[in-house]
This record gives structure tokens, C-alpha cells and sequence, in this order.
């Protein structure tokens, strides 16, 4: 059961403690509603932040009031900013998937450091790792590009890392849970929808277990690369005592 292997998940990575305080990143997707669920469900201490960056009109309208409505029937503290995306865009020259990205983690930072919360929750699940890993190596990159996403990186926790995308469907549709569908997933336009909806599939024609061989290459390449950044530590204090 979904619930039971993401409390136990919790547990063993020391994600949520008994003096834990999450701020749980909504979207209103599936995913994210599905670990607002869960959440809710271990009767943890979260509020839910909801960015609402412009970028599809109504839609994006409706996803805030789907998220706040949510949030006011469980009476879990909610908060929203509306962005300018576009602008901040081509203010700094980037991409729109780049500007969100800034705009959303910066203002996750100033909430947790003024609302006190201790991590931020967000709702990156196995499937994404095993994408993530393919953007890195399409796009050249080291060992730590290698290890994919972590169950801790600071500040940040992904307590759904250990859940694929069916077993999220599959909670989501046993246990009637509502979500909004982003219309932008569907398209390939962005490298990650390239990869999820082109890449992966092409891929499984070969080895159907594709995903999962990606990520336990990953956990072969994460212990690696922590063996590696442990020996170097070694070295260089034993240097650092050496010239005391």
C-alpha cells in the first residue's frame, strides 16, 4: 500500500521527524495532490504553497482555486503568489521553464525562513529521477549529474523518490482523489515531455524495465560517487594534519 511504503519511506530517510514543519509545493497535478493526500493522511504539520505563474490564463486560474479550496476543506494554511513569468523571462534572458523554476524556489525560501517551516516537500517521484538522469547525460555531465535526484538535497525533501508514476495513478483512482491536469504535459515542447513521451518509450521497446535499470545504475553510481567524496575527504585532512 502507497501509504504505508511512503510513512516507512519517511521513516528510514529521516525525512519528517516528530518536530518537522513542511511547506508541500501543489501544483494541483496528480502527483502533487496525491502527496498532499498522503500527507494529510499521516496527520503530518504542513501548509501548501501554490505558485501561479500566468502562463496558461483560465487554467492556471483554476489550478490556484482547485489547490485553495483543497487547502480550506482540510484546513491546512495555504499560500499563493502570482508571478509575471514572462517578463522575468526576458529580464534575465532565460527560458520560461528557467524563470519559473527561480521565481517558485526563491519564494519557497523566504516561506520557510519567515513561516518557520523546516523542509520543503515536493513531489518528484521515481519516474522523474529516471528522466532527469536522461536530460543530464544527454546534455554532458559528472558522476553527481549521474546519481539523479536525492531523498534530502538541503532544505528540500522528496518523500514520493520511491513511488513510480502507475502506482501514483493507481492511489490517485482507488481513493478518488481530484487533481487538475496541466494541458502543457502533453505536448513536447520541453525536453523533460521529449523525453517522457518519445525517449522512455522508444527506450522500453528494448528492455521494458528501462526506468528501473536506470535508477539502480544511479544508486550504483550514487554510492560511487559518496565513496569517492569520502575518500577525498580523507585525504585532505590527513594533508591538513600532515602540514599542522
Amino acid at each position: 500500500m502507497l501509504l504505508s511504503r511512503f510513512q516507512r519511506y519517511c521513516t528510514e530517510h529521516n525525512l519528517y521527524r516528530g518536530d518537522s514543519k513542511w511547506l508541500l509545493a501543489v501544483s494541483g497535478g496528480i502527483d502533487s495532490m496525491v502527496l498532499a493526500d498522503l500527507c494529510l493522511s499521516s496527520k503530518f504539520d504542513f501548509a501548501i504553497a501554490h505558485c501561479n505563474f500566468g502562463l496558461r490564463g483560465n487554467e492556471s486560474n483554476g489550478d490556484e482555486s482547485f489547490v485553495k479550496t483543497w487547502a480550506q476543506n482540510h484546513n491546512i494554511p495555504f499560500f499563493v503568489n502570482t508571478f509575471d513569468t514572462k517578463n522575468y523571462a526576458e529580464e534575465q534572458g532565460i527560458s520560461t521553464q528557467m524563470a519559473a523554476r527561480d521565481l517558485r524556489y526563491a519564494w519557497f525560501k523566504e516561506l520557510c525562513e519567515t513561516k518557520n517551516y523546516s523542509q520543503l516537500a515536493v513531489a518528484h517521484h521515481a519516474d522523474d529521477n529516471a528522466e532527469t538522469l536522461l536530460i543530464n547525460l544527454s546534455r554532458g555531465t559528472g558522476l553527481k549529474g549521474l546519481c539523479g535526484m536525492q531523498a534530502i538535497s538541503g532544505q528540500i525533501v522528496r518523500p514520493l523518490l520511491f513511488a513510480t508514476r502507475r502506482e501514483i495513478v493507481e492511489y490517485a483512482n482507488e481513493n478518488n482523489i481530484a487533481y487538475r491536469e496541466d494541458s502543457t504535459n502533453a505536448t513536447t515542447d520541453y525536453a523533460r515531455n521529449r523525453i517522457r513521451h518519445e525517449v522512455i518509450p522508444s527506450l522500453q521497446k528494448i528492455n521494458s524495465s528501462v526506468t528501473d535499470n536506470i535508477l539502480q545504475t544511479a544508486c550504483h553510481i550514487t554510492q560511487a560517487y559518496r565513496m569517492i567524496a569520502d575518500e577525498r575527504e580523507r585525504i585532505a585532512e590527513k594533508s591538513l594534519h600532515h602540514y599542522r
